[in-house]
Formats: structure tokens, sequence, C-alpha cells
């Protein structure tokens, strides 16, 4: 039999002293104190961690896994817990992720940590408030709750948006109490930070918006951001140092929010998209838009989708192909030649008369043979209350093969909300999940790895 094997890597806040915690230039990182240097931030572990050999579980279905903590370096003083999608991998093959969390004088932050795979190595790298203070670019009672974009790769660095609010998709009256998004890069070789807005007016990216997706286009040095909730373009030149453009992006609408993700193509083309997330609502449909960097175009594609907003997507190594995941569980491919999309239908098996109303995860198998994600919310008419095994509630792997179209149920995992930022290596996937049956929005972050045999 083949065996899947899936790993928890678990950051678990600890609320007093721990043996162990990376250590940084000045103590108490999290009272308020700048940590780093001006502008270039130095991180000085107190040296690498190195995470004991997993313990294995074996589940239903024949698939392993194991859960490794990180409570030994995670920052005192700050309740971790949530990630959407804020995770990354550099060219060494280490994963990056950040975690939502509410420092102890009741601001929230968002730290990011980094783990290796291969050796077990794990460290804590900074928090953005304490980025953003260090450089001199935040103001009484700031706070910074979202990382919600990938964290990109480029150059020897790490890139990362921000949003100083949770999510807006309703009135917009409180904008302008936000102050604003910054882009944050870390350098992996010399273990530094850079808040990359603290040089432009107001140190902010955007002004009272944040940016809640990350896109790059390598050929033109561009980052390529998505303001929230106005769905503006941001266009940051990552060698200069410069914001380039903010472009106008499709109309705001009340009760219509703008998609998690953003695509790109060699071509400069930048697609963006809006949908929905109430589940009475998923059944709407609404059309991509399309911006061309030369010609500074913005136009509606005219094709249609439904089943909520984008939030996920992967991407082959080639580039030919990009897989769009809705919030609502639909499923899109993108070619990357001829930029046109594919409906490829929706994420349960026919059989299976139940409606997602949630799904966050999404990540090609390491052969890029089949699809795999997770379902985080299922609603089932004959299931008010979850279960022991979880079933009808949430954590249900599928997998879809990408010849056949087939789509399979996988293993139930533990319930709780599981997101992805298309991480993979040649045997593994990555994705975050946290919360759980007592609450399933929050709390109990991880670092989420599925180990997937190749086909024959």
């Amino acid at each position: 039999m083949k065996t899947i094997k899936i790993i928890f890597l678990t950051v678990v806040l600890l609320l007093v002293p721990a043996c162990g915690h990376a250590s940084i230039t000045t103590p108490a990182p999290l009272e308020g104190t700048p940590i780093f240097g001006p502008i270039t931030l130095a991180v000085t572990p107190a040296g690498p961690h190195i995470a004991p050999t997993p313990t294995w579980s074996v589940g239903d279905q024949g698939i392993e896994w194991a859960q490794i903590s990180f409570a030994d370096i995670a920052p005192r003083g700050i309740d971790l817990q949530q990630c959407w999608n804020g995770m990354g991998v550099d060219d060494q093959g280490r994963i990056y992720i950040g975690f939502t969390g509410v420092r102890v004088d009741g601001r929230e932050d968002f730290a990011v940590f980094r783990y290796y795979p291969k050796s077990g190595e794990k460290v804590f790298l900074g928090t953005f408030l304490d980025i953003a203070s260090a450089a001199g670019n935040a103001q009484a009672g700031e706070g910074i709750p979202k990382g919600h974009t990938r964290m990109m790769f480029a150059d020897g660095k790490m890139y990362m948006g921000s949003q100083s609010f949770h999510d807006l998709k309703w009135g917009i009256d409180a904008l302008p109490f936000y102050r604003g998004s910054h882009i944050f890069a870390f350098d992996t070789l010399a273990g530094t930070w850079q808040d990359l807005s603290a040089t432009l007016p107001e140190g902010v990216v955007t002004k009272h918006e944040g940016i809640v997706a990350l896109n790059i286009l390598p050929a033109e040095h561009l980052l390529v951001g998505l303001a929230h909730p106005s769905s503006d373009i941001v266009l940051y030149n990552y060698q200069t140092n410069q914001l380039v453009t903010v472009v106008p992006g499709i109309p705001w609408k009340y009760g219509n929010p703008l998609s998690r993700e953003v695509i790109v193509a060699a071509s400069g083309n930048i697609f963006t998209y809006r949908g929905t997330e109430d589940f009475k609502d998923l059944d709407e449909i609404f059309t991509p838009w399309v911006y061309n960097i030369q010609s500074g175009e913005m136009k509606d594609t005219g094709f249609e989708m439904t089943h909520g907003f984008w939030i996920g997507q992967t991407e082959k190594r080639d580039g030919s192909k990009i897989y769009i995941n809705t919030t609502g569980g639909h499923l899109y491919e993108f070619d990357a030649t001829s930029e046109t999309f594919r409906d490829l239908g929706y994420e349960l098996p026919t059989t299976d008369d139940r409606e997602i109303s949630n799904t966050y995860a999404i990540t090609l198998s390491p052969d890029e043979t089949k699809l795999y994600y997770v379902v985080s919310v299922i609603q089932n008419p004959g299931l008010t209350e979850w279960d022991g095994s979880g079933r009808g509630g949430s954590g249900e792997l599928y997998s879809y093969d990408l010849t056949t179209g087939q789509i399979g149920f996988v293993q139930q995992l533990p319930p709780g909300i599981y997101t992805s930022a298309d991480l993979r290596d040649n045997e593994n996937i990555y994705f975050a999940h946290f919360g759980g049956y007592s609450n399933l929005w929050s709390g109990d972050v991880r670092l989420f790895i599925l180990h997937v045999p190749p086909n024959p």
C-alpha cells in the first residue's frame, strides 16, 4: 500500500520564560523596545534549534502524521492565532511562515518563523511591529494583524506585505482610522530585515488600505500587490526600492470582497478578481479583470466564475499552468501561454450532495500529477454538530487527478482551518493549519507538511 505522510508543526505560545528561545539584540522585544538597528535590521539568534525526530501516528487510511512543537522559540507575550496564506520558501528550501497574534498590550502583530525540513532547524525571525518600530516607522497604538500575502523570494530576500486590519467586506467607513500597508524584506543570507515602506510618504505603501495578496514579475523586478479593499494593483520595484505605481482596480461594491490572490503572466498581464464569501451568495457569478503593465489598459476578461473569491493558487514549475481555488470550492486552470481560464469544476465528488462554504488550501503534488486540497468547512444538512471523526465539519483532504479529472477523498484530517501558498519540494507539500474542535477559527497554529508518494 502506498503511504502518505503528514507532519504537523505546532507553534505553541509560552507566556512564561522559555529555555532556548531565539535571542535578539535587546531583551523583551514585545514590550515595544526596538530590537534591530535602523533601516537595515539585524537578527542575532542564540543559535539554530533542531527539532527532534517526530513521533508518527497512523490515520485510518494508512496516512502518517506527526507534530513538532515550536514552543521553545515562540516569542513571549504574544498569543499566536491564525495564518492566512502567509508562507514562502527560499532558494535553500527553507520554509517561512507567519502568524497573526495579540500582544500583551492588546495590539495585534504578525510573528515570522523559519523551518528547514532537511535539518529540522527552526528559528523565530521577528515581528512586523518590532521591525517597523526599529525603522522609526511605527505609530503609537498601531497594530499589524495581517501578513496576508504569500512571501515571495527574489535576489536573496523574502518579501511580504501587511495590512493593519483584518477584513473589510461590507462598510468601509473605518478605513480612515487605519494607517496603511507595509512591505517588509528579509535578507536570507545576512539575516536582516527592512521595512521598505519607511522611506515612502507617510511611511506606508497604500494609505489606509492593506496589501492582501502578493506576486512577482521577475523579468521586470516587480512585486505585484493587491490593495484591500479597493483591489488596486500595487507595483513595487524591489531592485530600486521604488513604488512604481498604484493602478485603480475592479470597482469596489458593497458585500463584494476582492480576492486573496493575484495572477501574473510573463507577458506583463496581471489578473485580479472579485467574488463573494457569504455562503448564501456563493452561486453568484463574477469575471476576472486584466491589467497590462506595458499598455496600461485595464479591462474585463468576460470569463465567468463562481463559488466565492480566489484563495490559494499553485503553479507548475515550468510556469505553463496555474491552478486557482475559490473559497466556496471551485477549481480553475489558467493557461499561461494562451492566458485563458478553464473551469475544472467543483471540489467534491458528484456523489456528494454537501456544499463547501470555506476552503483555502490547494497545492500541486511534487510530481505535478494531482492537486491536493483541504476543505475547512462543509455545510452538511444531516449533521448539526461535528461527530468525533470531524466528517462534515472540517479537515477533509481530497485529490484532483489532472489527467482524468477524478476527485478522490484521501483522508479525514484533524479539524481546523488550512491555508496554502504553493509550497512544495521533491517530497512534501506544505500548508498552514490552525484552530480545531473547540475553536475552529483561531489558535494552535501549525506548519503542516504532507508527504505524497509519486504516481507509478
